[in-house]
């Protein structure tokens, strides 16, 4: 804007419109001088200064009497020489067109002879008006705007930027005008975003840190880990969440730690998630799965597998072992483990049993003794310990062999038999189970009164039941000479 001003009398125009530059803080000097008559008189005058637009002077100042300054400049605004204005710590909004008048007292010309025009540009560097909070929350799945307002002398340009990069608009962030749109977020989008002002004048920064809420993220999963037995077990299990009021609970297969009778004694759950098992046995050996959660959505899992070493035990040592006689036996040791049993050591009537004297027996991999043919030399009370890499827990309970004798038949199913097809047919036997054994897909009845019947109707074409048949007993698990027959259906 450029502002000229006639004035009429004697001294022709006023000046030239002066054009000032100063910094936002800084110290300025708005000029104006004054002439007094041409014959030399020093007359009393006033100065008054106006900003353009506002119709009253903010600055009055007439000889030794203290200036009138409007609130704004009060303070700030002080006489400088004769007639000039000083502005201190300049603002932006002090920017604009000022002028200058020069009242002459007691002078018959025009009293607006003197005075002039002074044009005030004020840099600033950028400043915020409006930012987002230092921390915003949002929701996974949400969306969420902030917005950053800066001033200053040349207008500021605003963007934003996240771990030190600038964001654009794309399918994930909107930026526009100062603001910045986060949609569809997740966890991996937590963290700080930073506004940028800046111009030439220079720039400035707010950083802003998002929280996303949501069910927590397992950041360290426990793992898996071998223990002696009577040792502790220690499990650890560190989630991340917000807000992050995080509870652990520790399951032992699919039964909470807590709620297992003999675990839930020994076991302890640390505000961090870590799980103390105290004095472990073999029975807490299996998956343990750790579950953090703070109320927000479905709550993740991770799991590890605890392996309780010990030495080797007997477990269920029977008091009474049955072989048959005359038939090959076996009498085992019941071991539990872990690492793997190495041997067994017997006693036989509370001496140590040298099988190699005994014809016909010999030792399994797992400890057990084979016997090849069951006599009364086996008769007897034993007891086995059983060793691994970390010793043994002991000697079994003693356990007396029994001998029985094998299962027989005292009724035998005929060799053939012939029934129309339709009928009923009858097996007459006194014990035992009967296998068709080639013939494929054939149903059988319970038996009934120790023989079987075949009560399914058969037409000519139809011989599925037709073929041979064996009866077996199993009475105490061994097998009897078996009894082959075979069963014809005919039209």
């Amino acid at each position: 804007m450029c502002v000229c001003v006639l004035c009429p009398g004697a001294h022709g125009v006023r000046e030239e419109p002066q054009f000032v530059t100063a910094r936002a803080g800084e110290s300025v000097v708005l000029g104006c001088d004054v002439s007094h008559p041409l014959n030399g008189q020093q007359t009393p005058y006033v100065v008054e200064w106006f900003k353009f637009g506002v119709p009253i002077p903010f600055f009055i100042n007439f000889r030794f009497y203290p200036p009138h300054v409007d609130p704004e400049y009060a303070g700030r605004a002080s006489l400088h020489g004769k007639a000039s204005l000083q502005i201190d710590q300049v603002r932006s909004e002090d920017q604009g067109w000022y002028e200058c008048r020069v009242l002459m007292l007691e002078q018959q010309y025009d009293t607006f002879h003197n005075g002039s025009w002074v044009h005030l540009t004020v840099n600033a560097p950028p400043t915020f008006t409006d930012t987002p909070p230092q921390y915003v929350e949002a929701r996974e799945g949400g969306s969420i705007t902030l917005t950053c307002t800066a001033f200053g002398n040349p207008k500021p340009v605003v963007t934003w930027l996240r771990e030190g990069d600038q964001l654009t608009s794309n399918r994930k962030y909107t930026v526009s005008d100062g603001s910045l749109t986060v949609q569809a977020i997740t966890r991996e989008d937590r963290g700080a975003y930073s506004c940028r002002a800046h111009s030439d004048q220079g720039e400035a920064l707010h950083t802003t840190r998002l929280l996303v809420q949501g069910p927590p993220y397992i950041v360290s999963p426990p793992e898996n880990i071998t223990v002696n037995i009577s040792q502790n077990a220690q499990f650890t299990c560190q989630a991340e969440a917000y807000p992050g009021n995080l509870t652990y609970t520790w399951y032992w297969e699919e039964d909470n730690v807590y709620f297992k009778n003999d675990l839930k004694l020994r076991v302890r759950i640390f505000i961090d998630g870590t799980l103390i098992i105290y004095r472990v046995k073999p029975e807490d050996a299996g998956k343990y799965t750790c579950s953090p959660s703070n109320s927000l959505g479905i709550s993740p899992s991770a799991s590890a597998y605890l392996t309780v070493q010990y030495p080797a035990r007997v477990v269920n040592m029977p008091p009474v072992i049955y072989v048959p006689r005359k038939l090959p036996g076996i009498i085992r040791c019941p071991v539990d483990a872990n690492p793997p049993v190495t041997s067994v050591r017997w006693e036989k009537d509370g001496y140590p049993l040298r099988i190699e004297k005994y014809p016909g027996w010999s030792q399994m991999a797992d400890g057990s003794i084979r016997v090849a043919e069951v006599t009364e030399d086996s008769l007897g009370t034993y007891t086995c310990v059983p060793y691994n890499v970390l010793g043994t827990m002991g000697q079994s309970p003693p356990a007396t062999l029994v001998l029985k004798d094998p299962p027989y038949f005292n009724v035998r199913p005929g060799g053939e038999y012939r029934q129309e097809a339709g009928r009923e047919l009858v097996i007459p036997c006194a014990k035992g189970t009967i296998t068709h054994h080639n013939i494929k897909g054939v149903t059988l009845h319970d038996f009934q009164n120790h023989r079987i019947i075949i009560a399914t109707v058969f037409t000519l074409h139809d011989r599925l039941a037709t073929g041979g048949y064996t009866l077996h007993d199993f009475t105490e698990g061994k097998i009897a000479d078996n009894s082959v027959w075979s069963a014809n259906y005919v039209s």
